[in-house]
């Protein structure tokens, strides 16, 4: 634990640290925290708690140990060491909320899609670094409006996510004063239509006195009155409206201004490109999906198809590789809540905005994207913009997950549907490995339908204990992050800089990790044999894993 006298309370940590989507179901939000550390994973599981902490746990993990630890059971344990807080990503029961709510402990319930190593390092560096967290803050929340937008969620949603973040409303009204948009924040205790009101009308956009002068898109700048921040949202030289965020009289923070200018540029865009849409007069009617019939019909008639194609964007002379993405509900929930069609219109918008001319349609249930490679070895930009796409599908999808799987890189319509069977076989196998979203390429997948069929799974296992024991026993015992360090290295080609940002450190942090990895496994890795078993072994272990426990590693 760092040795640090200060604590910040929960409220606090919920707006500038934990997972934009957490929320506190049992406690005081006055609760104070001073420092994060995730759970041993090994028993005795709270022997290094401190008083203070929050604790960082998933319940995927504490169901997969050999004697299974309940919440419930945990909370009582912690609740004796003076622990502050639980912070837990997964299913919540009703014995844990009893538990909580009886020992007066708080609880924090995580989104699915949390990392626990980056949660705990967020909550730390809100005590070592505030200022970058800060702006790591900032950042979190305009990706987040960047998904409203691209998911076309308008700016009602777009406005609450920001208002619920900064605990006050959040009003956008055109250059006369008009209120275009609000959006209200989850707390109640203050009387906001009073001050919504006094945010709008010619007398509040008059007192900026900013009709008669040019702008510039860098020319930004918060007015501060009694009413909250304003900023002037800004396009092309021409004043669209304002943005307000308003506090009702007090002094606005320091995140207030910051999460402000990361997020009025969003807005402006998000104005252009609806008022794009409401002077279109024109409504050209969609074509039908040619991808559909191509695919229903039989190889014969790939050249009756070849020209349609060539109108979506298709160019015989290049190389292409299928891509399908699958939307898998969550629980009971069945039926077309997330379609292929909405899927196929979020990729376009995407590849759109990228300058990126790929066919795309439908299948069943699938969404169909013909991604171009000038050469079938440059499927480096293919892996960056699948994960991308992937990504973005995956936040828009309600209550499910997105699965992708990609075929290799073909030529011609007739063989692009061996492409699309890889493709199939790659979700599959994707869909029965691993539980939550993932992007699965056949490529990789044939090392698993390899794996799988071994007769004796002891010899997997002895494999993964061979090669990877040093590595496991030293992270257990420091609480250092080596595995994973190691596993983004390989997942990033072995490109320093790419690995350093994902793992979201420093390049020589990174050198410093690999040394010491060197040093405790005692081999030379840059011998190519000693990178294949131990890349193996973590591809071994991490099936293993998933079979057994569904853990994601």
């Amino acid at each position: 634990m760092n040795a640090t006298s200060t604590s910040i309370d929960i409220q606090t940590l919920l707006k500038l640290a934990l997972p934009i989507g957490s929320r506190l179901v049992a406690g005081k939000l006055d609760t104070p925290v001073r420092w994060a550390r995730q759970l041993r994973a090994q028993p005795p599981y709270v022997a290094d708690v401190e008083n203070g902490e929050l604790v960082i746990v998933s319940v995927s993990t504490l169901v997969g140990h050999q004697k299974p630890l309940s919440l419930e059971a945990l909370i009582k344990e912690l609740a004796k060491t003076g622990a502050s807080a639980l912070a837990v990503r997964g299913t919540l029961t009703p014995r844990a909320h009893q538990a909580a709510r009886a020992h007066h402990f708080p609880l924090i319930a995580l989104p699915d899609r949390a990392v626990l190593p980056q949660v705990e390092r967020a909550v730390n560096r809100l005590f070592t670094n505030y200022e970058a967290q800060l702006t790591q803050r900032a950042f979190e929340l305009q990706q987040t409006l960047q998904r409203h937008a691209a998911s076309y969620r308008g700016l009602t949603t777009m406005l609450n996510a920001i208002a619920r973040m900064l605990d006050h409303p959040v009003v956008i009204y055109d250059r006369h004063g008009n209120v275009l948009s609000r959006g209200l924040p989850a707390s109640r205790g203050q009387d906001w239509d009073v001050h919504m009101a006094l945010a709008g009308g010619t007398e509040f956009v008059r007192r900026f006195d900013l009709e008669d002068r040019t702008f510039y898109e860098d020319d930004w700048q918060v007015i501060e009155s009694p009413a909250g921040l304003t900023t002037p949202l800004i396009h092309e030289s021409r004043l669209l409206g304002y943005v307000s965020v308003l506090s009702a009289g007090k002094s606005p923070n320091e995140f207030d201004l910051l999460a402000l200018e990361y997020c009025a540029p969003v807005f402006t865009r998000e104005i252009v490109r609806q008022r794009a849409s409401d002077v279109t007069v024109e409504r050209v009617a969609p074509a039908r999906d040619w991808i559909t019939e191509w695919l229903g019909m039989p190889a014969a008639d790939d050249a009756l198809l070849s020209l349609r194609a060539e109108k979506d964007g298709y160019q015989p002379g290049l190389w292409y590789a299928v891509v399908l993405f699958h939307w898998v509900p969550n629980g009971e929930r069945s039926g077309g809540a997330f379609s292929p069609e909405r899927m196929v219109k979020l990729i376009k918008g995407e590849l759109h905005q990228r300058r990126i001319q790929a066919p795309c349609g439908r299948y069943v249930d699938r969404a169909v994207l013909l991604f171009p490679l000038d050469e079938p070895q440059q499927t480096q930009r293919l892996k960056q913009i699948v994960d991308m796409l992937h990504a973005v599908l995956d936040q828009a999808a309600p209550d499910g997950d997105v699965t992708a799987g990609v075929g290799r890189p073909v030529q011609g319509l007739s063989k692009l549907r061996e492409s699309f069977k890889e493709a199939e076989r790659a979700l599959t196998l994707s869909e029965q490995l691993w539980d939550d979203s993932q992007v699965a390429f056949f490529g990789d997948l044939s090392l698993y339908e390899l794996l799988l069929n071994v007769s004796d799974p002891t010899i997997l296992s002895g494999f993964c204990e061979h090669w990877l024991s040093p590595l496991c026993d030293y992270d257990e015992q420091h609480h250092t992050d080596l595995l994973q360090t190691l596993s983004a290295y390989f997942a990033n080609n072995g490109n320093m800089a790419r690995t350093a940002h994902v793992l979201n450190i420093h390049r020589n942090t990174l050198v410093y990790r690999l040394s010491r990895i060197t040093e405790i496994i005692e081999l030379d890795m840059d011998d190519p044999n000693v990178r294949l078993n131990l890349h193996l072994a973590l591809k071994v272990q991490r099936m293993l894993l998933s079979e057994e426990t569904g853990i994601e590693i």
